[in-house]
């Protein structure tokens, strides 16, 4: 690996940052709230976008690029610049489309002016936070930033105020504090052995975690690996350790559930590529596990979204199949398997905001939820049927659609793998997540017309030009890596090498 110092590296989180201060001291109207978000997010995908282009292009010679600062405090390779994009792409996908959905509560007496503004504040804060874990090279100070992370996002979820909306926050706020504390304990077991494996070991760094891992003995090694499971299994949403996200979810307003299921889970995986895929070259008991809790994950969380009235309920419960994948694939530890994961979990990404923001818009207009209450809706919101559609036919592993590649090639990592039991697995709930959701889907929008739809007046714009612009980016993406997937595969080959680089694997696919 070639190691380069980056002036670039520390602006990022710092831009949103420095604009969440102006939203929190400035006297702003809702314009300048609005203002203020834009130019606190934009600028930093900007920046990540170019980081990414810098790491991809790589050290020269083949090998991956990894940019350091502040001393080596801060760290960047291109899994780092990817998710880093993938964070202000959807931070700026739901503050604009909370632009109108926000205003609209506001007008309904669901949130006070004060509570807008607390709003933008917290969503700048979170995207701040959530920068900083991405490129935080020291473990102990990114799992705590990821807890003040963690603290934003659940004040987010409480936005309404209501009872079940306080519960769902406390319950998130607890379950993922404690579950980090889990995470604080295997880091505290490494570094308790470090000085004494390799007296060269000075801190808890990325880079030094692949040096290490098949120092330890099998027995601490899996005591750090369960530690691990249990903290980012908690953070990612996936079973047994799933229960605050159907509740946080359906809780919290629509916009925030797409930012709960499009990128708040996927620090989950990202914490399991730093340090549990590190360990499973070198203990199989690693794959299965990962394989087990992953599978577990992907059947409960289908066949549970599948019986839900509730149609943001069903996509929570969708959301817990789904990272499964992602887990299964980070969790194998090879080429194929950890580029699938990394994948699915973009794919997955789009779609799943896509589909919230899609309830979103179903909200926004009938302040509906229920599927028995809805039907026949594709006559009075064609653009929010159509990607709606999208989203499911994604998330279902259709072909020309983003979920079938990344799919596909986490099924074909575990054939290589042979894990045949997990293949049929993933093939069977493969076909009933399809299924499910495109019978949800008729219900909705092709079913027989209900009442409450049909008093819904048909002139007019379908939805505002802040809600509709981000579904149908999010849609076009979908449709764009289903069609043309390749336009990944730079960034992805390259963070799967390096995250594969840390222990010295022959990553060739």
């Amino acid at each position: 690996m070639t190691t380069e110092t980056s002036l670039l590296l520390p602006l990022i989180p710092f831009v949103p940052l420095l604009a969440a201060l102006f939203v929190a001291l400035g006297e702003t109207e809702e314009g300048g709230r609005q203002a203020a978000f834009v130019l606190g997010t934009v600028p930093s995908f900007v920046l990540g976008a170019v980081l990414a282009a810098q790491l991809v292009a790589g050290g020269g010679g083949g090998h991956p690029l990894i940019l350091t600062a502040w001393g080596g405090f801060l760290y960047a390779d291109v899994l780092s610049a990817l998710l880093v994009c993938c964070t202000f792409l959807v931070v700026s996908g739901v503050g604009v489309y909370s632009f109108a959905y926000l205003r609209h509560d506001v007008a309904r007496g669901l949130v006070t002016e004060a509570g807008s503004k607390l709003y933008y504040f917290l969503l700048l804060v979170f995207s701040a936070f959530m920068a900083w874990t991405l490129v935080i090279s020291h473990l102990f100070f990114m799992f705590l930033v990821i807890e003040i992370a963690t603290i934003a996002v659940s004040f987010l979820v409480a936005t309404y105020k209501t009872k079940y909306a306080l519960i769902a926050s406390f319950k998130y706020n607890l379950l993922v504090v404690m579950a980090m504390l889990f995470a604080v304990m295997g880091a505290v077991f490494i570094f308790a052995r470090m000085t004494t494996v390799d007296p060269t070991l000075s801190r808890i760094h990325v880079l030094e975690m692949g040096k290490l891992t098949a120092l330890l003995p099998t027995s601490l090694a899996l005591t750090i690996v369960a530690c691990f499971v249990c903290a980012f299994g908690t953070k990612g949403g996936m079973m047994p350790f799933h229960s605050w996200l159907p509740d946080a979810h359906s809780e919290a307003p629509a916009p925030i559930s797409a930012l709960l299921s499009g990128l708040v889970v996927v620090v989950g995986p990202f914490g399991f590529a730093r340090t549990v895929t590190l360990f499973a070259p070198h203990y199989s008991q690693v794959v299965v596990l990962a394989a087990a809790l992953g599978g577990a994950s992907i059947v409960v969380g289908i066949l549970m979204a599948i019986v839900q009235d509730d149609l943001k309920r069903l996509l929570a419960y969708s959301t817990i199949s789904q990272v499964g994948y992602v887990f299964i694939g980070i969790g194998l530890g090879t080429y194929l398997g950890v580029y699938g994961g990394l994948f699915h979990a973009v794919t997955h990404l789009l779609a799943k905001a896509l589909l919230f923001f899609c309830s979103g818009a179903i909200i926004y207009r009938l302040g509906l939820r229920r599927i028995s209450d809805l039907g026949g809706l594709s006559r009075k919101m064609p653009l929010t049927a159509a990607c709606f559609f999208a989203g499911c036919l994604s998330i279902g592993g259709l072909p020309f659609f983003a979920g079938f590649p990344s799919k596909y090639t986490i099924v074909l990592a575990l054939a290589k793998a042979r894990l045949w039991w997990a293949l049929a697995i993933t093939a069977f709930a493969g076909t009933l997540t399809l299924a499910g959701l495109v019978w949800a889907g008729y219900r909705v929008f092709w079913g027989e017309e209900s009442p409450k739809v049909a008093a819904l007046a048909a002139e007019g714009r379908e939805l505002p030009l802040s809600m509709a612009a981000p579904m149908i980016v999010l849609a076009a993406a979908v449709v764009l890596l289903g069609v043309y997937p390749q336009a990944l595969y730079p960034v992805l080959d390259s963070s799967v090498r390096s995250i594969l680089g840390l222990v010295s694997l022959e990553v060739a696919p």
